[in-house]
């Protein structure tokens, strides 16, 4: 039974932490780009995006990912990956109950008519993209066929180690949830890649040449760096093609490295004409840069920082992740809306007693192009 719960307007730890801290730049790939050439760059708190997403019950009240996608009737949706539904107190703290692996949501450009997408009930809920025996989903990237028919979701496939405390998972590889549009039913799902060589969750982009660029993370032990593929967009993933560092052929290899120094999940787009790369610094790193591209391909220069993420939500201490770019929303005189995920990881039991500790958090940036 599917759920749609509309709330009037007014993993635990996080995917980004799959593999270990990066601090350094073992191949030193981003030497060329300037450290900060950020001089008049300004970023103050969204506000009215932080109230929207102060959730107290009915549906959606917590999560992380959170990839915003405007769609063709000027709905957005979100793709959330660990995710809280329900009930949160007037102490803001929530009940032990309710917690799945992924949600969908959607509301309107202005935050209004917030509706959550999930199966099984209220009281046993279960996840959006179903979990396939004790193996689940981790929804990353979203993207639209050119005809404005089917949405696609990319989705990390998990599992369990019962390892690591709160990093015993393993990354089996990337399926893809294919929607029907607009009433957003799962039609499929299919395999795109096995292992996690290069986890194809990057981000992704739409692009006016004729394809669709999908970008993955290859993690090391001391970097992460981008990889580019692009696949038709008046046919998403009839043929796949993967930049070498040269030209695009058949396989992905590490020739394609594009920059170094990268969060898990990123984001690549277009404004006016120029192109973007947004992310958080290496893994858990709380500056959040932003790159100017050539092309999708790079090469990426002019580095500049426009956020550093607070280390505390309220008197919680918190860690920051995800930096992700919302470009649906860019305003009239050239604002970006940035988020950022928080999780409070020190007790492991703060996301239940502050539903504040384990949410994304938003700043507009003012001349950042």
């Amino acid at each position: 039974m599917k759920n749609y719960v509309a709330i009037a307007a007014a993993s635990l730890l996080l995917f980004s932490c799959k593999k270990e801290f990066t601090p350094a730049d073992e191949n030193a790939i981003s030497a060329s780009v300037a450290s900060n050439a950020a001089a008049g760059i300004v970023a103050e708190k969204a506000t009215y995006w932080d109230s929207v997403f102060t959730r107290y019950g009915g549906g959606w009240t917590g999560g992380d990912v959170a990839v915003s996608y405007k769609l063709p009737d000027d709905r957005v949706v979100w793709i959330w990956g660990d995710s809280f539904l329900d009930t949160v107190y007037a102490d803001r703290s929530r009940p032990i109950i309710g917690f799945i692996h992924n949600q969908v949501t959607t509301m309107n450009m202005q935050g209004g008519n917030f509706t959550t997408y999930y199966n099984g009930t209220k009281q046993n809920p279960l996840p959006f993209f179903p979990n396939a025996g004790q193996k689940y989903y981790w929804p990353n990237l979203i993207f639209m066929n050119q005809q404005k028919t089917q949405v696609y979701v990319f989705i990390n496939k998990i599992k369990a180690t019962g390892e690591g405390g709160a990093f015993g998972f393993k990354v089996l590889g990337v399926d893809v949830a294919i929607l029907n549009y607009p009433d957003l039913t799962i039609k499929e799902i299919k395999p795109f890649s096995t292992g996690d060589a290069i986890n194809w969750v990057g981000g992704a982009w739409e692009g006016d040449d004729g394809y669709i660029y999908i970008y993955g993370a290859e993690s090391t032990k001391y970097n992460k760096f981008a990889h580019v593929c692009r696949t038709p967009y008046n046919n998403p993933l009839s043929t796949v093609s993967y930049y070498n560092g040269s030209t695009w052929t058949a396989t992905a290899d590490r020739n394609g490295r594009l920059l170094g120094g990268l969060s898990e999940n990123f984001s690549f787009f277009k404004y006016q004409g120029k192109y973007y790369l947004l992310s958080q610094e290496n893994l858990l790193g709380p500056n959040i840069y932003l790159y100017d591209a050539a092309s999708p391909t790079g090469p990426f220069t002019n580095k500049r920082l426009v956020y550093t993420t607070p280390a505390k939500v309220g008197s919680w201490n918190v860690i920051t992740y995800n930096a992700t770019a919302h470009p649906g929303f860019i305003t009239a005189d050239g604002k970006l809306l940035v988020g950022y995920c928080t999780n409070e990881i020190e007790k492991g039991t703060g996301i239940w007693r502050n539903a504040d500790t384990y949410r994304p958090y938003f700043v507009w940036v003012s001349n950042w192009q």
